[in-house]
């Protein structure tokens, strides 16, 4: 007769709940697990504003320095305090609209009026 036990610890390990019971009790206000993560949220104040229909480039000054924005057109005007999530930076990127070379620019979904 054959021993049971490897039968027998294979049960015990297929019922054994697959995450340990300190895994499952979060301390408070932590996010669920598998939550996407706010995304990174800037600021900055307009130092300049060049309007390319349906598109603005937007130069911004901020606490490291001065950044590039190209965002969907929105008004705004000089010493505005606004704020962009993170987008996607481009070295070297030349505007054909602007015929414009820009040594770093960051494409981004929106730049609204800080709050």
């Amino acid at each position: 007769m054959q021993s049971l036990a490897p039968i027998a610890i294979a049960i015990l390990i297929a019922a054994a709940p697959i995450s340990p019971s300190w895994a499952q009790t979060l301390p408070p206000g932590h996010p669920p697990l598998g939550a996407e993560a706010a995304p990174a949220v800037s600021q900055g104040t307009v130092i300049e504003t060049i309007d390319v229909n349906p598109y603005v480039y937007v130069r911004v000054g901020t606490a490291a320095g001065e950044l590039w924005l190209a965002a969907p057109a929105v008004a705004l005007s000089k010493g505005m305090r606004v704020s962009w999530p993170d987008g996607m930076v481009m070295t070297n990127y030349h505007s054909r609209s602007l015929d414009r070379t820009f040594d770093r620019v960051m494409f981004v979904t929106a730049i609204t009026p800080a709050k």
